[in-house]
């Protein structure tokens, strides 16, 4: 199995990686552009156009307090700076014979098609350690990489040691679905046994930070208005699973590309907001949602395709009794005791057998703990689900994994949650099957 070399923001193949220049390479001054042509630079002040635009449509900030980040192409290369020193860019072995007194740093170092980036700089060599998407200019989980061929294609593999393949997953859903907090649920240790949670892009750690430091302070983070920095989990099989947040208007918008790109989806149905409507418009989000899987589920159908699926109802502390009767165990239950493969089979079954008592008994302990009576909302949300359930089956050939979770495990209102009461329910369930998953499809 070729391990491509995939961008995990632009969620494609990567076209021609860069050398990432170490951000603590102070000889370039300040018109380093006129360097060469072959050095891209990005900060907060002199950022490329092109750059900045892509960054602002994932929406990462370059801070002030960023070092700047230097780049350069793969092109065999010698350029010589203002300040007498030089940037050299050949082959490893080259480099090792011209420069035998920096062996050990060069053991270290990025290389593309066997070439490295080398700083050759008296008392302080330095070799460029990591890669860059040259789309999105943000690090890559890939340090070594090689152009090969599978079929009439060319693609980058990746040939890193610690690094067997990649799975993508992406999650999809419509906006305040909880999308952003199952995230940070799967970042928490206790959710992620056995997975080891992998930081490549200093963006990300900062924005998930931020958000769990406004968890920690009840406050719910606000709607993702553009694509969120993935986060990268690695396997004790050292398989990367890359999970992909997509912004909540993207199923109004129908961009459908991350999923294509995806090996995986979660699809998040959060069924509880709705059911609080006072208006049937109030509905618009789910039926959007539906329109962009039956978008997808057309275009998986041209391309003769096929992708897994995990339909989840999100904050299941909402309705705890049917969610409890669907993960067929109960919130105090040893969780670990249980048959994952098994568990996986009688939940489809309970499911795909029993889906309009299922939805019922959902809506109508929802109406009880709301106080409401909206049969017509009922009937609506099943109608749609109903549809929902098709498309899923269509795009991953009826292989649908039918679970609940509560990525904060207690009820938000305005914005605010008992930060004491905050703790997840079956996010590690949900990990679990992906791990899964990622490994048939390695296999």
């Amino acid at each position: 199995m070729i391990n491509k070399c995939v961008c995990i923001h632009c969620l494609k193949d990567v076209t021609n990686p860069r050398f990432l220049i170490p951000a603590h390479f102070e000889a370039l001054n300040a018109n380093y552009f006129e360097c060469s042509p072959d050095i891209i630079g990005l900060d907060s002040t002199k950022t490329d156009s092109i750059m900045k635009t892509k960054l602002n449509y994932y929406g990462i900030s370059v801070s002030a307090d960023e070092p700047q980040r230097l780049t350069c192409d793969a092109s065999e290369k010698t350029l010589k700076l203002k300040s007498g020193l030089k940037i050299v860019v050949k082959s490893v072995e080259k480099l090792q014979r011209e420069y035998p007194d920096s062996i050990s740093e060069l053991e270290n170092a990025a290389t593309i098609d066997g070439k490295a980036l080398f700083i050759y700089q008296p008392f302080r060599p330095m070799a460029a350690t990591e890669l860059v998407c040259e789309n999105c200019h943000l690090i890559l989980s890939s340090r070594n990489v090689i152009r090969t061929t599978i079929g009439s294609e060319t693609v980058w593999e990746s040939i890193d040691g610690t690094q067997e393949s990649n799975f993508t997953v992406s999650l999809i859903a419509g906006s305040k679905a909880g999308k952003t907090n199952l995230l940070l649920a799967m970042r928490k240790p206790e959710n992620r046994v056995h997975l080891r949670l992998m930081t490549e892009e200093p963006f990300i750690e900062q924005h998930f930070t931020q958000a769990e430091e406004a968890l920690s302070e009840g406050n719910v983070p606000e709607t993702t208005l553009s694509p969120q920095p993935p986060i990268t989990f690695r396997t004790e099989k050292n398989q990367d699973i890359n999970i992909i947040d997509t912004r909540g208007e993207e199923t109004k918008e129908i961009r459908i590309d991350r999923a294509v790109w995806s090996d995986m989806l979660i699809v998040l149905l959060d069924i509880a907001s709705v059911y609080e409507a006072s208006e049937s418009g109030q509905t618009d989000g789910l039926k959007r949602l539906r329109q962009y899987l039956s978008d997808l589920e057309r275009h998986c159908r041209t391309r003769n395709e096929t992708k897994p699926i995990i339909l989840c109802f999100t904050k299941c502390d909402l309705y705890p009794d049917t969610a409890d009767n669907i993960m067929l165990y109960p919130l105090k239950g040893k969780a670990n005791s249980y048959d994952h493969d098994k568990l996986r089979v009688i939940r489809n079954y309970h499911f795909m057998d029993n889906t309009e008592n299922l939805i019922n008994s959902m809506c109508s302990e929802l109406g009880n703990k709301m106080q409401k009576q909206n049969a017509g909302i009922y009937q609506m949300i099943y109608r749609i689900i109903q549809d929902i359930i098709s498309c899923c089956n269509q795009i991953s050939g009826r292989k649908v994994d039918i679970m609940c979770i509560a990525p904060l495990g207690t009820p938000a209102k305005n914005g605010k949650i008992n930060a004491d009461l905050y703790h997840p329910r079956h996010v590690d369930s949900l990990l679990h099957r992906i791990i899964q998953y990622a490994s048939e499809a390695k296999s």
